[in-house]
This record gives structure tokens, sequence and C-alpha cells, in this order.
């Protein structure tokens, strides 16, 4: 701290950097003690709607919304293709396509089919959940 001659007295840039971190100090153990009081009494939905509206005003801190973890859950579909040559002996090709259809079901081609040979069409997201954990 420094004093002139006329009584004025300045503080050194050294003190007003430590004023400025226990101000910022109290700030946060204040935001955070009134964040925990909400959470305790199930006060979520109030205490986000005033944090909200104070956060607006203020210029320097951020009072934090309510946070909690959730779990995610997609339903996807994946669409893919693969070929697949099987060999029957047939008189022509209408034979051919015949005979294999009553030879293999689709998992039986669907076995055939190396996992590097998958060609994947399509991604669609089908429905997403989320629960609070």
């Amino acid at each position: 701290m420094i004093k002139t001659s006329s009584g004025t007295v300045y503080w050194t840039q050294q003190e007003l950097n430590n004023k400025i971190n226990e101000v910022m100090e109290d700030g946060y153990k204040i935001t955070n003690s009134i964040h925990d009081k909400a959470r305790d009494k199930d006060w979520c939905e109030e205490y986000d709607e005033w944090a909200d509206e104070l956060n607006k005003d203020l210029k320097f801190f951020e009072i934090p919304l309510m946070r909690t973890e959730w779990a995610v859950t997609y339903t996807i579909t994946r669409t893919q293709s693969a070929r697949v040559t099987v060999q029957v002996t047939a008189r022509d090709d209408d034979d051919a396509e015949n005979q294999a259809n009553d030879i293999y079901s689709e998992s039986d081609l669907a076995e055939k089919v190396d996992e590097d040979d998958w060609d994947t069409q399509d991604i669609d997201i089908d429905s997403i959940e989320a629960q609070e954990i």
C-alpha cells in the first residue's frame, strides 16, 4: 500500500490482484453454496430460472446452471449390401436363380460373406432416449 503526502492511499498492482482473487474466490464459494443448496432442496427448476435471469445482468460471474449426468441411447438401423456368389447346375439363368433360392436361406448367404465384404449403404437414427443417471 502506498500513502501519498496528502493522505491518499493507493494499492500496489500485487495488492489489487490479491483483492481481485479474494473477491473471485468469495463469489465462487457463494455460487457453489447456492447451487448445492438448491440441489439438496430439489429446487433445480427454480434455481435455473433464477440463474438464467441473473446471468443476463452479470458482467463477470456466471451462475452455473444445474447439470446432471445422462445416458443417451440411440437405436440405429444400418443398411448394408454385399455380393455373394454360389454355384448351382441349371438349364438357364431363371432355373439357376430358382435353385439357389431353394437351397440357400438369407442366413446361409449372410454366413458366406466375410465381414470386410459388407458395404454400408445407409445409417438412420430410429430413436433417441435420454435417461438421467
